[in-house]
């Protein structure tokens, strides 16, 4: 049996999340995961709190995810969230993506993953909204 490194579960843990797959999602999850949301004060503990919350999400969209061709450092998940980085090593990873709310809005996240023997236990997300940079610093930054 191939052995699933912990990069490879981070993208599959996202795949999983945006085809709203929970028992999908679920194989990559200690039985102890812990997800925290340090801006909104949240923490889900269990894995039984976590797929309640995400099955009662308002308005999740139907997504489905695409073969991607390009270099294997740039790669889309879906619509929803679109991985733009993954980094790490050992039992910790991180990813930096942009997620496409049901209300149109368009955020930029980091999500902190933490590894027990080939299994997420600890996932920290942050999440900023994107916003008008202000023009008193145009003359001195480089939008992209």
């Amino acid at each position: 049996m191939v052995e699933t490194g912990n990069r490879e579960i981070v993208e599959k843990f996202f795949q999983a999340l945006n085809a709203h797959d929970w028992e999908s999602m679920e194989r990559f999850l200690d039985a102890e995961y812990v997800w925290e949301m340090p801006q909104s004060g949240e923490r889900i503990r269990g894995l039984a709190n976590n797929r309640t919350t995400n099955e009662n999400y308002p308005g999740l969209p139907n997504v489905k995810t695409h073969r991607i061709t390009g270099s294997p450092d740039k790669w889309v998940t879906t619509p929803s969230f679109t991985i733009l980085k993954i980094t790490g090593t050992g039992d910790d990873y991180t990813t930096g993506s942009v997620a496409t709310y049901p209300d149109g809005s368009v955020w930029h996240a980091v999500d902190i993953f933490h590894f027990r023997a080939g299994k997420i236990l600890h996932h920290v997300a942050y999440f900023a909204a994107a916003l008008e940079a202000p023009e008193w610093r145009a003359r001195w930054v480089e939008r992209f």
